[in-house]
């Protein structure tokens, strides 16, 4: 699998070997096409992962000093204890949120996907009759985690708010056969077909059982408070970035930021036409309606994307070492949901190519390009895919730092890092797409201080942007309205996501400074030799880990 004489490869070779028989992802990243269909989302399952962690913790800490690859022993050590944190906080065993929570792992092992008549048709169709059993799985570890509530530092039950979050998303997946409805292509048999048709019915029954369980048995004992605390919500963001920081100093410097973003946004916005009390409200209007950036039509969306991630991988040559791979990356425009980008990376077997996604309200195939620029370069280059394909083409890095290792505050602090990096290359061709990156800029940092502040109980300060108050989930959304201009159902959805994931909101922006000051600092002690080419190499080389350990290597 890797380096066998290696100690801390031979560790690291034991650990997904381990994972691999339970996580498809791992059975993957190592070249095995026997492994599970869908992760295995079991108490069972949790507990032993979590004693296998302090295994590979013992193991690494028994070697001497400087033994075997140092980068991969600094990530994998960091990952090990971040994660059994997490564990013990019981964010890990009682995940309940709106976003990326174990059951979401379910959907998205279908998602995008069409019903084929070859193997890929048959590997879907083992998810999808595997369903089931991994939502009943998902119950089994929520029932455990409330059963052993006094165990977690932070409960063991999700707030009310999470529990109906999900109650309704997956109640939606039910009502609207979510399963049932996965396209099938032509030439696909009656067999197969009835094949889906069953495992959509065992899969809805047992989404039904979950949206119960949610309701009826979790929600009497759950929290109604939202925020972890004080005492949770510091290992939390420090486990989400991979590093510890001054929680304090960094809310201050997040009010600090969003001042001067916020002066800067209105003062660009009044150059580009802006007037009244909100010139950036109106500016944004004059840029929607303008034709130089107004897209009709799927077909017209879909190639300025194409269009667009190609001519920025041909600009990038002079501040990177771009892999071949980082062409293979399909551009896909989809009416399923609100005016999104997003990311999806190639799986570890290559079996699909990585995919970059605008998602546009349904039946309105109108976008503008002016505020989705910054989105294209964080999404796809320089931001989330010429970081994974860096990673995924090395193979001098471990299979489980190339497709298994998922901090953060390293991807999306290198992928918001990429935005003002873009701007920096003169990729941001005009003061539109600057203030589309602006206010990209605002809504990350609103991140950050509603963040800490709702999770911590600390108040608005006096001298801030707005007056000194408590925080409220009220509060934060219109914030993000107001200063960012995120329409009204996604800033509510972000700020749910906030509550149900302490400390990932740091990861964009606060990631984000973590890796320019890490430059910075690599730059003094480079001199006059160095150079921006050398240091993205050098720091992507080293694969994906916390970004404590990430600034030690670079400058050690």
């Amino acid at each position: 699998m890797s380096a066998p004489t290696d100690p801390v490869h031979l560790i690291a070779d034991d650990y997904v070997a381990r994972l691999a028989e339970h996580e498809p992802d791992a059975a993957q990243a190592i070249g095995r096409s026997d492994g599970p269909d869908l992760p295995d989302l079991s108490p069972t399952w949790l507990q032993e992962k979590y004693a296998l962690q302090g295994e590979v913790i013992a193991r690494l800490d028994a070697l001497a000093p400087a033994t075997g690859d140092r980068a991969l022993r600094s990530a994998l050590r960091e990952r090990m204890e971040r994660e059994r944190l997490l564990f013990d906080t019981g964010f890990t065993p009682r995940l309940v949120a709106g976003l990326a929570t174990p059951i979401h792992l379910v959907r998205y092992a279908a998602e995008g996907l069409t019903l084929t008549p070859d193997a890929a048709g048959e590997a879907l169709l083992r998810r999808v009759e595997a369903a089931p059993v991994a939502t009943r799985q998902y119950i089994e570890s929520l029932r455990w985690a409330r059963e052993n509530t006094r165990r977690f530092s932070g409960g063991g039950v999700a707030p009310v708010r999470q529990l109906d979050t999900l109650a309704a998303q997956v109640e939606r997946w039910v009502e609207t056969d979510w399963f049932g409805a996965i396209p099938v292509a032509d030439h696909v048999d009656d067999a197969a077909r009835q094949r889906l048709r069953d495992a959509a019915d065992a899969t809805n029954a047992a989404l039904a059982e979950l949206v119960a369980v949610l309701r009826d048995e979790l929600r009497t004992v759950a929290p109604t408070v939202d925020g972890v605390g004080v005492a949770v919500y510091p290992r939390m963001a420090a486990a989400m970035l991979g590093a510890d920081i001054d929680l304090g100093e960094t809310y201050a410097w997040g009010w600090s930021e969003l001042a001067r973003l916020v002066a800067r946004s209105r003062r660009l916005a009044t150059e580009l036409g802006g007037t009244g009390e909100d010139p950036v409200r109106a500016a944004a209007a004059l840029l929607d309606a303008d034709p130089l950036y107004r897209l009709d039509g799927i077909p017209a969306i879909r190639d300025w994307l194409r269009v667009r991630v190609a001519e920025t991988t041909g600009a990038l040559a002079d501040a990177f070492d771009l892999p071949d791979a980082v062409d293979r990356v399909e551009c896909v425009v989809s009416e399923a949901s609100s005016g999104v980008v997003y990311y999806t990376p190639a799986p570890p077997d290559g079996s699909a190519p990585s995919r970059i996604v605008w998602t546009i309200p349904s039946g309105v195939p109108v976008a503008a390009t002016w505020q989705e620029v910054t989105s294209v370069h964080h999404e796809g280059l320089p931001g989330h895919h010429l970081q994974f394909v860096v990673t995924a083409s090395d193979p001098g890095l471990h299979p489980w730092q190339r497709h298994l290792c998922h901090i953060h505050g390293y991807a999306e602090g290198w992928a918001h890092y990429a935005e003002q990096l873009a701007d920096n290359l003169g990729l941001v061709r005009d003061p539109a797409e600057r203030l589309g990156l602006l206010l990209g800029q605002i809504w990350r940092t609103v991140r950050i201080v509603a963040d800490i502040g709702l999770h911590t109980g600390w108040p608005v300060p006096e001298g801030a942007l707005i007056p000194a108050q408590p925080w409220t989930p009220a509060l934060a959304q219109e914030l993000l309205e107001r200063f960012a201009l995120v329409e009204p159902a996604l800033a509510g959805f972000e700020v749910d996501r906030y509550l149900g994931w302490p400390g990932q909101a740091l990861a964009f922006r606060v990631g984000a400074r973590l890796w320019t000051q890490a430059r910075d600092a690599r730059e003094v002690v480079d001199g006059e030799a160095f150079s921006l080419r050398r240091f993205h190499r050098d720091a992507l080389a080293l694969g994906p880990m916390g970004l404590d350990p990430l600034r030690e290597r670079l400058l050690g």
